[in-house]
Parts: structure tokens; sequence; C-alpha cells
């Protein structure tokens, strides 16, 4: 049995980690993204690590996040004291209230998604990219310091950027769980998530960028089809920062990380290690056929 280590962001990267859950002759783990949690509504969220327990679990909301047939009483209510445009559905936040009990508790938030993921019945394996806290923060032109979910969010991805700032990733360490699961995947693969958004914090964290450079099995999935972004402000976000949103501009940024890439058709620079298939998924299905395509390349 093959042992895939996935690394994805929140809802691009969920939808391709449900085709690899649907693989049953593959030992999965995925690695989540924590750049993008925050305190918000006083309670400590991690968005990425939900959208992807959610949608394996099959109760993702119609958007890819929170949980599906969701209320909104407590963050209506919220609204009141504190206006503002997040919102977290009723369920989503017992949840989130749960994490933070567990937190109270002095657990790590690897012990906590272990939890959370036993109480959603899942069979694999589910790690943050690490136990300390890394916050994404973005400069824009106008010399501003946003936070994550003040910029996606609030601004809805509007400001022009300069710079990302991956905070703390500079003293951050990967667990032993990571570090083992790296280690011993047959192959590595990291899903269509925004590159600076979703995946840019988990490489800012030294070692494990170290080991992934040391790999030779490692998969790029572009989040690109004939230069747009498959889902949300990937291709601005890249432009912004100088790079090309194709082909080229995805093997500069992940350059001495990546061995293969994977493009949909049509957009190869014809590189022997660039890899042409479907990767426009609109069902399980076909996410589930790209995964299996990707598990079986030699």
């Amino acid at each position: 049995m093959k042992k895939i280590v996935y690394l994805s962001g929140g809802i691009g990267g969920a939808k391709l980690a449900k085709g690899f859950y649907n693989l049953d002759e593959i030992d999965l783990t995925i690695i989540i993204n924590t750049g993008d949690d925050e305190t918000i509504q006083g309670v400590r969220l991690s968005p990425d690590i939900d959208s992807v327990i959610y949608a394996l679990a099959g109760i993702e909301g119609d958007l890819g996040w929170g949980q599906k047939n969701d209320s909104f009483v407590v963050t209506e209510e919220f609204k009141k004291y504190f206006p503002q445009e997040f919102t977290i559905g009723d369920k989503d936040l017992a949840l989130n209230l749960f994490r933070n009990q567990l937190f109270s508790e002095g657990k790590s938030l690897t012990q906590i998604t272990k939890i959370i993921s036993d109480k959603f019945g899942l069979n694999c394996k589910i790690f943050p990219m690490t136990d300390n806290l890394v916050s994404t923060k973005l400069k824009t032109t106008e010399n501003k310091l946003l936070d994550f979910q003040e910029y996606f969010v609030e601004l809805k991805s509007e400001p022009d950027l300069s710079d990302i700032i991956y905070l703390n990733s500079e003293d951050a360490d990967i667990t032993n769980e990571v570090s083992k699961a790296i280690e011993e995947a047959d192959k590595i693969v990291i899903g269509p998530s925004n590159p600076v958004l979703s995946i840019g914090p988990i490489l800012s964290i030294k070692n494990l960028k170290e080991k992934l450079i040391n790999d030779d099995t490692t998969y790029i999935v572009s989040p690109f089809i004939q230069d747009k972004a498959i889902k949300g402000p990937s291709k601005k976000n890249f432009e912004d920062l100088g790079y090309k949103s194709d082909i080229s501009g995805i093997k500069e940024f992940y350059d001495y990380v990546g061995n293969f890439y994977v493009v949909h058709n049509g957009d190869s620079d014809g590189a022997e290690n660039t890899i042409e298939t479907n990767i426009l998924f609109k069902s399980i299905e076909d996410s589930t056929t790209l995964a299996k395509f990707i598990i079986d390349h030699e």
C-alpha cells in the first residue's frame, strides 16, 4: 500500500483531498495549512483544517466552507456588538468552541485535530503543518499590514499586495508526526491550493521545506488553467508578487521543491517533468480520477 502525503490549503485543496480519500489502495496523510488560524468572535479558528475535515466527512457547505444546513443565530447576534463581514455558522462555532476547550486543557493542535477527526469517523491521518502559531500577514502596496481574514473576508482580496509575511515561521517547527509522514512517503502531492496564501505558509517552515527539497517524489498540481485561477484570488496574488500564472510561474515558485508538475491539458511547457491531464474537477469522480492518475504515474 503506497503511503501518500498530501499538502492542502482550504477549499481548493479539500476538493482534491476528497479524491485521495476516496481511494482504498493508499495510506493517506494530509498536512494542512494553519497560517489562516486566527481568533475571531472570541474563539481561535482553524479554517483550513475544518474545511478539509468537513469535506472528507461530506458535510461541507455549498461554497466549500463551514457545514451544510447550518444556521447563523450566534454570528448575527455577535454582529450587533462588533459589525464585520466574517460569518461562522452555529454548528461550525460549536466545533471551534470544542477546539478551544481542548486548548484550555493543554492539548496541542495536532492532538486536537486527531480528536476532531475521530469524532467524524475519518480513517486517514490529518496533521496541522505545525503546533506553533504561524500567521499569514499581507502587506499591501499602500504599506498596510493586514491579517489574513481581514484581507480575505473583510476586504474580499481586493488590495494589491507587495509582500507576504509568514509571522513566526522562523521559530516554528514540525511535529514528529509530520516529519515521519514525509520521510516515509512514497509520493508527496501539493494540491491546487493558493500557492502564496495556502501552501506558502507550509513551505515557510524551514525544516519542512528542507525535507521536501530532499525528496524526489513531489508532485505539484497547478492551481491554474489557461493562466486563470481554478478558484479564488490565486492568480491576482501570484501576479502581485511577480509570478506568471502559468507553468513557468509555478515552477519558479516551487523551485527545489517540485519534481513533477501536473497541469491541465494544453498547459504544458513541454518539459519531461510536466504532465498533462484534466485537473478541473467538478465532481468527486473527477477528483478521484485525478488522484488515481497521480498515484499511478511512474
